[in-house]
């Protein structure tokens, strides 16, 4: 029978109904725990955060926990400039004492500088919360006429860094396939590596394999190539950016009726175990629907799987 989601509808034969059924049965008796479990934790003492400063990824869960005094816990800054992050209370406040013993808020958006935080009661007590990209640095050398790497998998938005060792010959790092006009060479980059320029950097923001090569050396076969995946929202079978029960339904589909999925297995991996089964779609369900343990990054922006598994997506 159909299943409604908005204007969306989705196939659910019978057999995957009986799964759907049993899945919850199994949620209600194996549920995850709580969420709550691996929040990252700031304790407030009378005059002091600890720690006074974290790093986290966007959509986690930050935790103000009461250990002595009273508190009210607000974003920015006691001076902070009105209409800015730094204004106090503009994103959250709340009351952290003995009978409030925790206050929690999840930073959903990506915000460059962070996000500061004090303490009215104490407003010499500042902390800070820097929220990572999810972009990365990734180093290949440039020495006795190879690229090492040459294989380098990287995901939408992070950046290779080409190194040329010192004392080296002077080489290029140059796009394309050969320095044959029909393989583009240089489309996209085609930079000198040597002594004087030493590090050349480019941002790969779409997804898709790029070759490249050093001209005077072509022809020893230095050449090397950037696989760049696409960036996901775990659990988003449906490739739509977020997750809800139609996402639990696909992964289901695609396990028992052989239906299609989307061409990013890391996406219907849920719980993060390097393989799609069962305990994806069970995963997900309580997560949504029974308080589970959260879902792992990229969750809920999309980003790069950095774990070592072989789910690609393309």
């Amino acid at each position: 029978m159909p299943i409604c989601d908005g204007a969306r509808r989705r196939r659910l034969s019978p057999g995957v109904s009986w799964v759907l059924a049993f899945l919850w049965i199994v949620g209600a008796v194996t549920s995850a725990g709580n969420s709550l479990a691996g929040d990252p934790t700031i304790d407030m003492f009378q005059a002091a955060f600890l720690p006074q400063s974290l790093s986290i990824q966007p959509g986690d869960t930050v935790r103000w926990v009461w250990q002595r005094g009273t508190h009210t816990i607000a974003s920015g800054l006691p001076d902070g400039a009105p209409g800015t992050v730094d204004e106090p209370g503009a994103i959250f406040e709340g009351l952290v004492d003995e009978f409030h013993p925790t206050f929690s808020h999840t930073f959903s958006e990506f915000q460059a500088d962070g996000f500061a935080f004090f303490c009215r009661q104490h407003p010499n007590q500042i902390g800070f919360v820097q929220i990572s990209s999810g972009e990365f640095s990734f180093r290949v050398a440039v020495v006795d006429n190879v690229f090492n790497p040459q294989i380098v998998h990287v995901f939408e938005g992070d950046t290779v860094r080409w190194e040329h060792e010192p004392m080296e010959d002077d080489h290029t790092v140059t796009s394309g396939l050969s320095s044959e006009p029909s393989d583009l060479p240089g489309a996209l980059f085609d930079a000198l590596s040597s002594d004087a320029l030493p590090v050349f950097a480019f941002q790969f923001l779409k997804a898709g394999e790029y070759p490249y090569f050093c001209r005077p050396h072509e022809h020893m076969g230095m050449k090397g190539r950037i696989h760049v995946q696409k960036k996901f929202v775990r659990g988003d079978a449906s490739g739509e950016g977020f997750v809800n029960i139609t996402d639990a339904i696909s992964i289901l589909n695609f396990l028992f009726l052989g239906e299609p999925a989307r061409d990013c297995r890391d996406a219907l991996d849920s719980n993060d175990d390097g393989v799609v089964n069962l305990g994806d779609p069970i995963f997900t369900l309580n997560f949504l629907f029974l308080g589970g343990v959260k879902m792992p990054a990229p969750y809920p922006l999309p980003g790069g799987d950095r774990t070592d598994d072989l789910l690609p997506c393309r």
